[in-house]
């Protein structure tokens, strides 16, 4: 699987770029040190007053620390394509149960989805809270791997087991791809029980963490395309503007992408908007459908990008069984739900995007070769329109047929497989984030807004509680 990296390398999108002016940091609080994520072209740049935490060569990005007045010095740098304040991020719950016992992540997806070895040599990295070993998935099966901990700010560390304090990250590990358990009558928990997932942790043992944390993950990414096929981020943050425009997470999912890797995203679960990096045009959303009764979940994020409509589809999100480490934070919560068969069950657009993932592993197994554009297109195209406006182009459903060629069209001709055609670049560059913007290429780059991160949070789940 891997071996095709390089293919599909050579056929992805465009990527989207980046300028920030100095009078963008305007109103940032004056005294202490702030700490700043700088994207630059050429060498890191350097500026006094300023220091340099840490380097992702890859994404072309820098850790800095600095007062208001030299990180605004920095940012008027002409080396520097945008500079933006780092911020915290939380991994946050919903509430969302009906008193089911729940329902399996390949409940109505067809194909060969919770099969025996489906997805085998396929590699998911899982962009989260680390992943703890379970009897669903583990590392002496050889199908857990240790990416990269991205949890302390300013390091990338390789070589070691990266555990989950919190849960989330084991839980999305198992709905990709856990094999079976007892409590499931033989049945896989996963989507794609033969792939593999690569743990990238960006976030510490209670589960909180940053932009840069996450953007560390993804520089590791970013850095091994050959080993890693498909990206899983069950995060988001409300932008403070309430305007899409690229900004720093979204330029690096991008970078992601255009190194052969197909990019899964979480919608957010807030019905009235898309989540960061949900609305990114070149990213694959997902957003939630309830599977026992064919609805668009109410907490599923959607809305229109300038045109172009998100999410791209819709899965399983409300009470999806999976495991949870014993003795970690969700697992002690005292609204979790423990089934009486050892299973848990949790809901949210976090669960949908790993069911999407676990499809998306299924149709490279098929098709090593598939360029993200053809994955994004395919998945696409084999959904099932549901009544409404919430659901992209429909309920996903497992397929090994290709829908687009390698310039990202639909094979027969008619048209833009990945929905990306109606996407109004003209909009997004009108509408961006901050006055210094240009159109670098296809997508209109944006420039970046001043405190943008400072909302980011990951994708709201409801983990099995009692009404």
């Amino acid at each position: 699987m891997t071996a095709s990296a390089a293919v599909r390398r050579a056929c992805s999108g465009a990527l989207v770029g980046a300028v920030l002016g100095a009078g963008a940091l305007t109103g940032l609080p004056s005294g202490g040190e702030l700490q700043a994520v700088v994207a630059y072209q050429g060498t890191v740049p350097h500026r006094a007053g300023t220091s340099v935490v840490g380097v992702l060569p890859v994404l072309h990005m820098a850790v800095v620390r600095g007062h208001a007045a030299d990180l605004a010095a920095l940012a008027a740098d002409p080396s520097v394509r945008g500079l933006q304040l780092d911020g915290a991020a939380h991994v946050t719950s919903a509430k969302d149960d009906r008193g089911t016992t729940g329902v399996l992540a390949s409940a109505g997806l067809g194909g060969n989805a919770g099969q025996p070895g489906a997805g085998a040599g396929v590699r998911v990295a899982l962009v989260d809270t680390g992943v703890s070993d379970t009897p669903a998935l583990n590392r002496a099966s050889g199908r857990l791997v240790d990416g990269v901990d991205a949890s302390t700010p300013g390091t990338l560390a390789t070589g070691g087991t990266y555990t989950d304090g919190y849960g989330h990250g084991t839980f999305m590990a198992t709905v990709i791809a856990g094999g079976p358990v007892q409590g499931t009558n033989g049945a896989a928990l996963g989507v794609a029980p033969g792939a593999t997932v690569v743990n990238v942790r960006v976030a510490n043992q209670d589960g909180s963490t940053s932009l840069s944390r996450v953007l560390g993950g993804l520089e590791w990414i970013a850095e091994h395309p050959s080993q890693v096929d498909v990206a899983n981020l069950a995060l988001s943050y409300d932008a403070p503007q309430k305007k899409y425009g690229a900004d720093p997470l979204t330029d690096a999912v991008d970078k992601v992408r255009k190194a052969g890797v197909t990019v899964v995203v979480a919608s957010g679960n807030d019905h009235k908007s898309l989540g960061d990096p949900g609305f990114d045009p070149l990213a694959l959303t997902a957003g939630a459908i309830d599977a026992t009764t064919g609805k668009v979940a109410s907490f599923s994020g959607s809305d229109s990008v300038y045109g172009y409509e998100k999410p791209d589809v819709v899965a399983s999100g409300v009470d999806v069984l999976g495991l949870l480490p014993t003795g970690s934070v969700i697992e002690k919560q005292p609204s979790t739900r423990h089934l009486a068969n050892g299973l848990f069950r949790g809901s949210g657009t976090s669960q949908a995007t790993a069911v999407t993932s676990g499809l998306a592993a299924l149709l490279l197994a098929a098709h090593p070769g598939a360029t993200p554009a053809q994955v994004k297109a395919s998945l696409r195209c084999a959904a099932t329109n549901l009544p409404g406006h919430r659901d992209g182009a429909g309920s996903v459903s497992a397929t090994t047929t290709l829908c687009a060629g390698p310039d990202g069209q639909k094979l027969d001709g008619s048209g833009d497989g990945t929905g990306e055609g109606s996407f109004d670049a003209n909009a997004w560059a009108a509408n961006a984030w901050a006055a210094n913007a240009w159109a670098a290429n296809a997508w209109a780059a944006n420039a970046w807004a001043a405190n943008a991160w400072a909302a980011n949070a990951w994708a709201a789940d409801g983990w099995g509680t009692s009404p």
